[in-house]
């Protein structure tokens, strides 16, 4: 077993998900927010079919951690993810750190707040939800792509591998980052202003127009930006809209429980690109402007 300790920021589906397959074969320890009290480990329960599995996770408060941080990943939301790492900077002087936040934005401020840091980022499609606090279960086997922002180079790929989760190398990451922003950008909001799963976006026609009027403005944001795509925004969210017919997206599940939404990194990045490149976008704007008013 490799000795370098795994430490994983963030204890939500994917955190726990990731930490479940890494602990067999690597030391892994979750850090937990400063200023609350856990218990010195954490049992948490795996359910990929037709396995279960339970597994025991170290874990440290960020204001306690026992020693630097040499491997870290990142997989708080988005909005969480630059004010968590600037915690803990004094501890990530020697570290990598591997960022699987949702969106595009928080990947390009973390690498320029962390200059020394080595820093990747993923674009996952790993599915995984918390049917109750302690237990995680993987519901849907994806691929993990992991790209360098910068600095020195690291073994993330495969170490995914070796835990039994799809990864590869995948650079530029930002293609990457961007191609899954462009569904996220369609499928996502849309959920939570019609109140429905995915699939039903396909069958309510008030939803799939504003689907395609999404998709049109993505694709011609992202192309004024310099990124090339074989299929178009819409003909990829219907791909996913149909194989994720039942489930309820990331961003619903959000503003059901009364979180903040990743909108910023998502939609409203895409607003920002779009003023970079001297264009307009209304429609994204637009759908910003219902979910947060």
């Amino acid at each position: 077993m490799n000795t370098t300790e795994l430490h994983i920021l963030g204890a939500g589906s994917m955190g726990l998900l990731l930490a479940a397959y890494l602990a067999p074969h690597y030391p892994v320890r979750l850090i937990r927010r400063a200023g609350q009290d856990y218990p010195p480990r954490l049992n948490v329960r795996l359910t990929a079919a037709p396995r279960q599995a339970t597994v025991q996770l170290p874990q440290t408060r960020a204001d306690r951690l026992p020693a630097p941080v040499r491997r870290l990943l990142v997989c708080t939301k988005a909005y969480d993810a630059l004010p968590a790492l600037h915690s803990l900077a004094p501890a990530l002087e020697e570290a990598s750190v591997l960022l699987l936040q949702n969106g595009m934005g928080s990947q390009e401020a973390i690498a320029e707040a962390l200059p020394d840091v080595s820093v990747y980022a993923a674009s996952s499609t790993e599915g995984a939800y918390r049917p109750e606090p302690g237990a995680v279960v993987h519901a849907g086997r994806g691929i993990t792509r992991i790209g360098r922002l910068q600095g020195a180079e690291a073994d993330w790929a495969v170490r995914f591998r070796h835990a039994g989760l799809q990864a590869e190398v995948a650079e530029p990451i930002a293609w990457h980052l961007a191609n899954k922003l462009r569904v996220n950008a369609l499928i996502n909001p849309l959920t939570v202003l019609y109140r429905c799963r995915n699939g039903e976006l396909l069958r309510n026609s008030a939803a799939y127009r504003e689907l395609q009027a999404l998709g049109e403005e993505t694709d011609a944001i992202l192309a004024a930006a310099g990124f090339r795509f074989e299929e178009p925004a819409l003909q990829v969210a219907e791909q996913v809209a149909r194989a994720t017919a039942e489930n309820y997206s990331s961003m619903y599940q959000d503003a059901q429980a009364g979180r903040r939404l990743e909108l910023d990194y998502i939609n409203g990045y895409l607003v920002r690109l779009a003023e970079r490149q001297g264009l307009a976008a209304p429609v994204n704007a637009g759908v910003c402007e219902r979910l947060q008013g």
